[in-house]
C-alpha cells in the first residue's frame, strides 16, 4: 500500500520559498576570495613596513631611514621603519618570514642575514632561501685593508711578501666577526698563502685605536671608518677588498689591481619579501628603488653619507645571492670560523 501523499499548507510553502530567497541573497552577498584579497596591481594601498633587524642609529638604520623617506612619494603611501634588533638579525628576519606575503612587510636584509649567518651559526629561526623572495640590492660597502703608518710595507704586495718572510709575526683585528671585512681577510690569506692571526674585538673604534697604537699590524673595516683615520702619522690604506675602487677612496687600488683578479669582498644590504609574494609586487618594489636611484637629489644625499648605491632587479639579485652564499660558505668552512 502506497504511503499517503501529504500536502504542505500554503503558508508553509511561502515560508520555504522565502527561506530559499534569503539563502540565495546571503550567498551572493558573501565576498569571494578574489573580492577580499587585494589585487597585486593595487599595491600599495596602505602603509608599508620596513623591518630593520638591527638597532636604531647604526649603519643599516641610516640607510633604511634614508630609503624610507625617498620611497614615500614614489609609492604614495607612508613607509614605516620598524627596528627589531637581536640574534645577529635573526629576530627581524624571522618576523618578516612569518608575515603574510602581501607586500606590506619588507625585510631590510644584509650579507649577514642572507649569505653568511646560515653557515656561521648551527641553526637559524628562519630559512634565508626558502622563506624569502629577493627584491633588490640596495647598497655595497667596501672594506679597506689598513696598516699602521710606520708599517714596513706600503702596498698590499709588499705586505704579502713581508708576511711570507715572517710567518706568524703579523696579526689583524676583527671588529665584527663574520662580516665581509673579516671574511675578506680570510679569503686573502688563502689566495696569497700567508699566515696572519686574527684577534677578535667588540667594535670598530677599539680595533682602530689599537691599530693606530701599534698593538695590531692590520685590520679591515668599512672604507668610511678607515678614511677618517688615514694620513701622515695615522693609518695607511693598502687596498680596497672589493671588485672596484671605492668612491670614497678613489686613490686606493682595489684588490684586483693588486694582483688578485676576481676577488670581491663587499658588504651589502638588500630588500626581501616573504616567500609567496606575488611577482607583480616584487617587481613594483624593485622598480620603486630603481626610480629613486635615478633621482640626482637622492643620489647626492646618499653620497654625502658615504653610501654606495647598487640596485639589481630581482632575477639578477637572486643570482648574486647564490654566488655570495657559495663563496662565503667555502671561506667559513676553510677558516673554521665560529660565532663569538
Amino acid at each position: 500500500m502506497n504511503a499517503p501523499i501529504r500536502f504542505q499548507s500554503r503558508s508553509h510553502g511561502r515560508r520555504v520559498a522565502m527561506a530559499c530567497v534569503v539563502a540565495v541573497l546571503s550567498l551572493s552577498a558573501l565576498p569571494t576570495m578574489a573580492q577580499t584579497a587585494e589585487a597585486p596591481e593595487a599595491w600599495p594601498s596602505k602603509p608599508v613596513r620596513i623591518v630593520l633587524p638591527f638597532a636604531a642609529g647604526g649603519g643599516t638604520d641610516i640607510v633604511g631611514r634614508l630609503l624610507a623617506q625617498g620611497l614615500e612619494p614614489i609609492l604614495g603611501q607612508p613607509v614605516i621603519i620598524d627596528n627589531r634588533n637581536g640574534a645577529a638579525g635573526g629576530i627581524g628576519a624571522q618576523l618578516v618570514a612569518k608575515s603574510p606575503p602581501d607586500g606590506y612587510t619588507v625585510l631590510h636584509g644584509t650579507i649577514g642575514t642572507h649569505a653568511v649567518n646560515q653557515f656561521l651559526y648551527p641553526s637559524l629561526p628562519f630559512d634565508p632561501v626558502k622563506e624569502f623572495v629577493p627584491v633588490t640590492l640596495l647598497t655595497k660597502t667596501h672594506c679597506a685593508l689598513a696598516a699602521g703608518a710606520d708599517a714596513p710595507y706600503k702596498t698590499l704586495q709588499e705586505m704579502i711578501q713581508y708576511a711570507r718572510q715572517n710567518p706568524g709575526k703579523l696579526n689583524y683585528g676583527i671588529p665584527v666577526n663574520g662580516d665581509a671585512c673579516h671574511l675578506g681577510i680570510e679569503m686573502l690569506k688563502f689566495q696569497s698563502k700567508i699566515n696572519i692571526m686574527g684577534i677578535p674585538y667588540n667594535s670598530v673604534p677599539t680595533t682602530m685605536t689599537d691599530l693606530l697604537g701599534g698593538r695590531l699590524q692590520l685590520s679591515s673595516a668599512a672604507v668610511q671608518n678607515v678614511m677618517e683615520l688615514t694620513g701622515p702619522g695615522k693609518l695607511r690604506a693598502l687596498a680596497v677588498l672589493g671588485d672596484t675602487r671605492a668612491e670614497a677612496m678613489p686613490n686606493v687600488p682595489n684588490i684586483a689591481e693588486s694582483g688578485f683578479p676576481g676577488f670581491a669582498a663587499n658588504g651589502w644590504q638588500g630588500y626581501f619579501l616573504p616567500a609567496g609574494t606575488h611577482p607583480i609586487i616584487v617587481n613594483k618594489l624593485a622598480a620603486a628603488i630603481a626610480k629613486l636611484y635615478s633621482q640626482p637629489d637622492f643620489v647626492a644625499k646618499a653620497k654625502a653619507r658615504g653610501l654606495e648605491l647598487a640596485s639589481l632587479p630581482p632575477d639578477r639579485f637572486n643570482t648574486f645571492l647564490v654566488n655570495e652564499r657559495a663563496k662565503w660558505s667555502a671561506v667559513i668552512k676553510e677558516a673554521n670560523i665560529k660565532p663569538q
